[in-house]
């Protein structure tokens, strides 16, 4: 499982590597370039912090058990949501960028649940963050720094050997605020890969897969200061 983003991951972690040599950590006009490599968990035991709105053009939304929402008695499958916003807990190899991740979410997917998804991210630095409990919503109310941007990219479908995953490419920009990440800014890439129609936490998947405790997504960037 999960050998896309493998293999992606891989082959971005070997280019940021050799940046990472060229450059020695440095830049240009002062910049110092910190090289990041994580991942990103999504939180499963609370409902969302907001559920998206989900609409079918033409068509009829239809919510199955397993697999989520998807439109149906339509000519081209064609599903919108606009608004959601949930949370998870990333981790980095620098605890500037490990945390309580929040995201709002909006796509276009066609009848391939494929297609342009963006949003709004917050990443509230903590080594304080379980995926499994409960939103830290006290945590995320008195913080007193923050990292803040905006995402987007492109969801795509494949099938190998009769199974179905989609990958998401996503671009991520953001800029830190308040305490010592003030006025940092972040630009990263980060690969999800999901194994229905609409995505869900792992944890909702069969256990056969192994995946419970699998990130969903990973991340590679740089904090620029």
């Amino acid at each position: 499982m999960k050998y896309f983003i493998q293999l992606m991951l891989t082959l971005a972690m070997l280019t940021l590597m050799s940046l990472a040599v060229a450059d020695g950590g440095k830049s240009g006009f002062g910049v110092t370039r910190t090289h990041i490599v994580g991942s990103d968990n999504w939180a499963w035991n609370d409902t969302p912090l907001s559920p998206a709105n989900i609409n079918c053009p033409g068509s009829e939304l239809v919510v199955d058990p397993l697999f989520g929402p998807y439109c149906s008695d339509s000519t081209t499958g064609r599903l919108h949501f606009r608004d959601g916003a949930a949370w998870s807990c990333m981790t980095s190899n620098d605890p500037r960028m490990t945390g309580v991740g929040l995201y709002t979410s909006n796509g276009n997917f066609d009848a391939n649940s494929s297609g342009s998804v963006w949003g709004t991210w917050t990443l509230i630095p903590t080594e304080d963050c379980d995926k499994d409990g409960s939103y830290p919503e006290e945590l995320v109310m008195t913080a007193t720094s923050s990292w803040r941007g905006t995402w987007n990219g492109q969801r795509q479908f494949y099938s190998v050997n009769g199974f179905n995953v989609w990958i998401g490419e996503l671009k991520i920009d953001g800029k830190g605020v308040g305490g010592d990440i003030d006025g940092l800014h972040f630009n990263g890439t980060e690969w999800i890969e999901t194994y229905t129609p609409f995505p869900v936490p792992y944890e909702f998947l069969p256990p056969v897969l192994g995946l419970f405790d699998e990130p969903e997504g990973e991340f590679i960037g740089v904090i620029k200061e």
